[in-house]
């Protein structure tokens, strides 16, 4: 899981337009875009959609503020698991300023860690749940907890400042840590024992240069998020990151030709999604990485179709992918459904202008 609240600015916000045409098609998988009237934060394999307060599910929206227990709050959803449950912030509650819930299918209800925190507890929000029912909790922005749907609550992280957390179906637990220099380090969790992710550069105790984030994890324990691959500060940049091993240096994923990436996503057959810039330094682009290879996500897509995608946050394990992107200049949340490789190119073409006509015709 990747939390959309914890994008940059820079990456939400103020993507530069346009490099002229997208590049062909020049892969087997292609895709099939669906606009969201939400930014995106999980995807489960059903492709059941969470972003923002809703839930999307086959076109079908939900808000989530309408169902049962939500007590008049303002939801925002964060993760899904494979069993459609649901967990996220917002809940208002008569003893806390910020209250994690879960949707269990039916109800809503409150996510109480038994756990006390240091000083000045401000909230709690439940970031993760895996397909067990665990769920991964940031207590105050600066302690990872993870809780079994017994209620069993035991501490994975902590630190300053803490975000993006994410749980997998062994319980292992990734987040990164945010220092008071702006610089951040991945963390990974096993049965209590914290570890420091590695970037790919020589860390130099100077700079920090072993800076990393660490934004997901999948079922094998492979890790994603960006790692310092130049131990030289003015020509420092942060590269998508895979970890095969907590305990090893990352490897960098690379760019889609500018300096910088990051992965936010990664599924059980070791695709990875995220963001890059481009050559012009400015752009930033969608990328999907498989095979040893960094491909720009609008390359598999029909350009003609108006849509620039953007940011890749999450790809579940049959290979549909969300993100947010630019349709027509104005920026929306996607969902990317890969299609099989028809008897030719315009097949896939014309399912994706097929998709793309229901969205225009639900915005209408």
């Amino acid at each position: 899981m990747f939390s959309v609240k914890q994008l940059s600015l820079a990456t939400v916000g103020t993507v530069a337009l346009g490099l002229g045409s997208i590049a062909p098609v020049s892969a087997a998988s292609l895709y099939e875009i669906t606009g969201l009237d939400f930014l995106p934060s999980d995807i489960n394999d059903s492709a059941q959609v969470v972003g923002e307060n809703y839930l999307w599910e086959n076109g079908n929206v939900t808000d989530l503020n309408t169902l049962a227990g939500a007590n008049k709050s303002h939801l925002f959803a964060t993760s899904i698991n494979n069993n459609g449950a649901i967990v996220g912030g917002g809940l208002t509650t008569s003893n806390s300023i910020g209250q994690a819930f879960v949707f269990n299918g039916s109800t809503i209800s409150a996510v109480t860690p038994a756990f006390n925190c240091r000083s000045n507890c401000g909230y709690v929000v439940a970031e993760d749940i895996n397909d067990s029912g665990t769920i991964a909790l940031n207590y105050d922005g600066r302690v990872g907890l993870v809780q079994t749907s017994y209620g069993t609550t035991t501490q994975a992280l902590s630190t300053r400042t803490l975000f993006n957390i994410a749980i997998n179906n062994q319980n292992q637990v990734v987040g990164s840590a945010v220092f008071t220099d702006g610089s951040s380090l991945g963390q990974f969790s096993e049965n209590g024992q914290q570890t420091d992710l590695v970037a790919q550069a020589e860390p130099d105790s100077i700079y920090r240069l072993n800076r990393s984030t660490a934004n997901d994890i999948n079922d094998a324990g492979n890790i994603v998020g960006s790692g310092l691959v130049s131990t030289f500060p003015s020509n420092s940049a942060l590269e998508a990151t895979l970890w095969t091993d907590a305990d090893e240096p990352g490897v960098s994923l690379g760019t889609l030709g500018g300096a910088n990436s990051e992965a936010f996503g990664v599924n059980n057959s070791e695709q990875v999604v995220g963001v890059s810039t481009l050559l012009d330094g400015l752009t930033q682009h969608a990328f999907l990485w498989e095979g040893d290879e960094i491909l720009d996500l609008n390359s598999l897509i029909d350009p003609a179709l108006g849509w620039e995608l953007t940011s890749a946050f999450e790809i579940n394990n049959s290979g549909d992918i969300i993100g947010i992107g630019f349709y027509n200049g104005v920026e929306s949340g996607f969902i990317a459904k890969a299609v099989p490789e028809p008897s030719s190119v315009l097949g896939v073409l014309g399912l994706g202008a097929f998709g793309l006509s229901n969205w225009l015709k639900r915005k209408k």
